[in-house]
């Protein structure tokens, strides 16, 4: 299911779960946009969703808004022949209708807390200022690495290559890992965005130089070979600062729900 028919399907759970509320708001032709079986679609849930679509970077056009009508009017539709039917009082709906309410009210209050403490541009720009002075200093290491399953074909590949094989060759053939498109090339990384296992060996690594031995992480063996170092060049602020908002932006999120819980009552029951 896509965000967007996520995001549709649960305003129509609270416009469900609200209708009372609905109804009070505006019973003229003049606020809504349809009747369905005498029951009015207000302008407000069209208007909403509308909303949450542009958010996530929908268009707001003629084509769109009626392709949005449509689709309100045939849940509607549908939503009040289940009524009928009775299946608005099964329990499944009526559990998954509490679901969407909660995940609803928690997604609202996230957003009514995010928008009285907006990320602003000093913010953005003091954690770019921050990152760079802690990375001035540090160095990139281009990295390459074949993994595979077992400790001994590790060992066998590793000889291959000592005997004179290409690494990149038998990156393509014998690697596991997604890298092995590329020849088991990772690229450029700071030494803090590779697992401690790899890096502590590297960092004593000379250019173009393969580790003594496969290094077991979880249930795979790597193979690594260092290419090259380069001090680490920051990227312009321009290039970094919608990344650093994000973070930022998440980082606030992560807070506020650790707060809020950290003042909840909450029992866990046993069974």
């Amino acid at each position: 299911m896509t965000c967007t028919k996520q995001k549709l399907s649960i305003i129509l759970a609270m416009a469900a779960i609200f209708q009372p509320a609905v109804h009070a708001q505006d019973k003229s032709p003049a606020g809504n946009f349809a009747l369905v079986n005498s029951v009015p679609l207000p302008n407000v849930l069209l208007e909403q969703f509308l909303k949450n679509s542009a958010n996530q970077g929908a268009k707001d056009n003629p084509e769109v808004r009626n392709a949005v009508r449509t689709e309100l009017i045939v849940r509607a539709a549908l939503g009040q022949e289940a009524t009928k039917l009775g299946l608005d009082k099964q329990d499944k709906t009526l559990n998954q209708l509490e679901f969407l309410k909660q995940n609803l009210l928690a997604e609202t209050l996230i957003e009514e807390h995010t928008s009285k403490n907006p990320i602003t541009d000093a913010a953005v720009r003091s954690d770019f200022d921050r990152q760079v002075a802690l990375l001035k200093d540090a160095k990139e290491f281009k990295i390459r690495q074949i993994v595979l399953a077992e400790e001994a074909n590790a060992k066998a590949v590793l000889a291959d290559i000592r005997k004179g094989e290409s690494f990149e060759k038998l990156a393509k053939e014998k690697s596991l890992d997604a890298s092995k498109s590329e020849g088991g090339d990772l690229g450029w990384l700071l030494a803090e965005q590779i697992n401690p296992l790899i890096s502590n060996v590297i960092v004593n690594l000379s250019k173009n130089s393969i580790a003594v031995a496969p290094i077991k992480i979880q249930n795979a063996w790597h193979i690594i070979k260092l290419e090259d170092t380069r001090n680490f060049s920051p990227p312009k602020f321009e290039d970094a600062k919608n990344q650093i908002r994000q973070a930022l932006l998440s980082k606030q999120r992560n807070e506020f729900i650790n707060k809020v819980l950290s003042t909840a009552k909450v029992e866990l029951i046993e069974k």
